[in-house]
Parts: C-alpha cells; sequence; structure tokens
C-alpha cells in the first residue's frame, strides 16, 4: 500500500509508540490521521506535530476497554462522514507483578484493552476498511506474545491472543485486498517499562524503530514483525528447537524477574 493520501485510524495516540506512529504515517504522506485515546487531550502534542508535517489530525476520545464507547466511536466517525483506510491497534496497558497477588480487576483490564478492544475495534472498523479497493490493519503485539514469562502472566496471555487473532484474520482476508500484520517488539523505551530491569533476551529499543516498522509492514503488506529482527533466533526459534533449554535458561538467568519485581499496576489515565 502507498499511504499518500490514506487516512488512519490510531489507538493510543496521546503519547509513546502512538503518537510516533502517526508522525512516521504523516511523513510517509497519509492525509489524515483519526487519533484515539482515553483523553482528547492528551492528543494535543501529537495533533501539533502531525499538522506540522501537512497531515489532517482528528482527536476523538474512547475508552476502549467499553464495548459501548468503541460503538459510540464507529458511529461519530459515520456521523462525521469519515473514512480510513488503515487501522492501528496501538492502545495496550502492561500490569505486571505475581498473579497470585494482583488484584484480579487489573488483569481483567487487561484483558478488556488489550484484547476485546482490539477485537471489538476491528469488528466495528471492517465494513469501513473493505469498502476501499485496498486497506490495511497493524496490532500491537509483543514478544511477550511468542514467550510466556513470570510477572507477565496476563499481559503475555493478551499478546498471544493478538497474535493468534492476527495471524488468523490475515488468513481469512488474504484474497480479499485486507492486509493484516502484527509487530512484536521487544521491551521498547516509554513509560510502560518504568522501573523494570532488561534481561538478556529482551533488548530495550527505542520507540521510533517500533514506528518505522508499522509503516513498513503496511507498505509491504508483512505478516509477523519483530523488532528487533534478530530477537527471533532467541524468542521464537531457540524454545520451539530447545524448549526445556530455554526454560532453564529464562529461569537460571532470572529472565524476566524485572517484571515480577516491578510489579506495576494500571495506569493513572486508565478508568478502572
Amino acid at each position: 500500500m502507498d499511504l499518500k493520501g490514506k487516512s488512519i485510524l490510531v489507538t493510543g495516540a496521546g503519547m509513546g509508540i502512538g503518537a510516533l506512529i502517526c508522525k512516521e504515517l504523516a511523513k510517509a504522506g497519509a492525509d489524515q490521521i483519526i487519533g484515539i485515546d482515553v483523553l482528547k487531550e492528551s492528543m494535543r502534542e501529537t495533533e501539533n506535530s502531525t499538522k506540522a508535517l501537512g497531515c489532517k489530525f482528528i482527536g476523538l476520545a474512547c475508552d476502549l476497554s467499553r464495548e459501548d464507547h468503541i460503538e459510540s466511536l464507529i458511529k461519530q466517525i459515520k456521523a462525521e462522514k469519515l473514512t480510513f483506510q488503515v487501522l492501528v491497534n496501538n492502545a495496550g496497558i502492561a500490569p505486571s507483578g505475581p498473579f497470585s497477588e494482583q488484584d484480579f480487576s487489573v488483569w481483567k483490564k487487561a484483558v478488556q484493552i488489550n484484547v476485546l478492544g482490539v477485537i471489538k475495534l476491528t469488528h466495528a472498523s471492517l465494513p469501513i476498511l473493505t469498502s476501499h479497493p485496498i486497506s490495511h490493519i497493524v496490532n500491537l503485539a509483543s514478544i511477550a506474545g511468542k514467550f510466556g514469562s513470570e510477572g507477565t502472566v496476563v499481559y503475555s496471555a493478551t499478546k498471544h491472543a493478538i497474535v493468534g487473532f492476527s495471524n488468523a484474520l490475515r488468513m481469512e482476508y488474504y484474497e480479499k485486498n485486507l492486509g493484516v500484520s502484527w509487530i512484536c517488539p521487544s521491551m521498547v523505551k516509554t513509560r510502560m517499562i518504568d522501573g523494570v530491569k532488561p534481561s538478556l533476551f529482551t533488548p530495550v529499543i527505542e520507540p521510533i524503530l517500533v514506528a518505522k516498522a508499522v509503516k513498513k509492514a503496511i507498505e509491504k503488506n508483512k505478516a509477523e514483525v519483530m523488532v528487533p529482527g534478530y530477537v527471533r533466533l532467541s524468542i521464537v526459534i531457540l524454545p520451539t528447537l530447545f524448549p526445556r533449554l530455554f526454560m532453564w535458561l529464562a529461569v537460571k538467568t532470572k529472565a524476566s524477574r524485572g517484571w515480577l519485581l516491578a510489579n506495576k499496576g494500571l495506569e493513572k489515565n486508565i478508568p478502572v
């Protein structure tokens, strides 16, 4: 897909990776970005920087953990005669810590936003996307969607769900000019990993690398994209070929103790 002149909906557009995705797609020639976040005012900086690149920006508030909010969002988009050829499901949360010690409401919220929100918004957006000759969906997954680890029990479950959802959806729409990509980054240098010590298996990367991967996935209709690419060896190939060895290494090197000890809860801007 050539991004020039396209309209793109990006969730979690207020900061971090989402804001950078908006800018990167604007640089690639997108005509309009529809930014979605819990609070509309959180997208002001994204709006200003995107407009400075010659791209229109429309910010809309939506709590992606609420099915009725997503339905209202799509109704508003249709009522305002907006459209989009690309959907980027970027929004997500990453609570962590001992599974049994965190209040279940925190785990439930992660599932609502990371899984149900993505599936509901995608389902509601399909009539808009398929009304165009060519369209694309990008889902932000994680290397946690390829291999579960201590401290990220529910987060890993949500990202495994996104990988499976994306893979199956790509197959279902393979011959219908709707591309589906899923991005699996390592630990990204954003507020999401504050207080989390990285490990041998999870290098810390700059968020711009994820934004560039999203752009390339759309342009080249790529399926699964690992960021950086070389982590496929340690996260996918090694565990598949030598599962017992990988488990032993992960435990002995305390590969994911950082998430366990950080014991992160819900962010302040996430409604309970």
